[in-house]
């Protein structure tokens, strides 16, 4: 889809709030000269500034014109993925970032799981038997391995018939996606992660065959997911950091 011209000011801005050009708190140029300095009409400059007003990253005030917000910590989840997309941002920032990420996506994961875990069905685990199986014929294909996960997340989410979770997981989802060569690191070479995929698989099985063990099972898969996030973010971390 292609984009506007206030679609493409929007962006120009973001990206200069999130390289630190323009600093919380301070005040955009008068109208016509940003206009000229972006080589876009006053209209489209104003379709843009509105964009980032409705996202929470700019603040008009009545006879001081419009600046950055002073508190861009609340600022929408989705901002992190500008944040991060940042060639001025530190690697050591992008680590703190990708660490509480994969914190808050940890809390969102055991909590659909635990929802899911209390309802799932025969025919549930059938459905995610097949998509681990066609996982498994993706392994030298990352792309469509990545796509198999997402359907993977999606099955749990629609079993705990959560409303709340798809919109946070998505934003998260988009924040990882700023930076893929993080994905890759983090999720490690496919194969092991495919067979951390297949023992999820066997915890559910066990988990729905036998309901008195749900307790123990969830708490089997937050210690492989701890696990799992730790050896990622040490991934991460030679990633960034290298």
């Amino acid at each position: 889809m292609m984009q506007t011209v206030s679609d493409q000011v929007a962006e120009r801005l973001r990206a200069q709030i999130a390289g630190g050009a323009l600093a919380p708190g301070e005040t955009l140029p008068a109208e016509r000269r940003l206009a000229q300095q972006l080589g876009v009409s006053r209209g489209s400059l104003r379709a843009g500034i509105a964009q980032l007003q409705a996202e929470g990253l700019l603040e008009a005030r009545h006879g001081s014109g419009t600046r950055v917000c002073a508190d861009l910590d609340r600022a929408p989840l989705d901002w992190l993925s500008w944040v991060l997309a940042s060639e001025d941002l530190a690697p050591e920032e992008a680590m703190l970032v990708v660490r509480q990420l994969v914190g808050l996506r940890r809390v969102v994961v055991l909590h659909i799981l635990d929802e899911a875990l209390r309802v799932m069905s025969s025919d549930h685990v059938a459905r995610l038997e097949a998509l681990v199986a066609h996982q498994a014929q993706c392994l030298d294909q990352p792309d469509e391995y990545e796509a198999q996960e997402r359907g993977i997340e999606r099955l749990f989410i629609e079993i705990a018939a959560n409303r709340v979770v798809p919109l946070l997981n998505e934003s998260v989802r988009r924040c990882f996606a700023a930076r893929p060569e993080v994905v890759r690191a983090f999720m490690g070479p496919l194969e092991q992660h495919h067979q951390a995929n297949q023992a999820l698989l066997e915890a559910v099985r066990l988990a729905v065959q036998e309901p008195a063990s749900r307790d123990e099972v969830l708490s089997m898969i937050a210690a492989a997911l701890t696990a799992f996030e730790r050896a990622g973010l040490e991934r991460v971390r030679q990633e960034l950091l290298s």
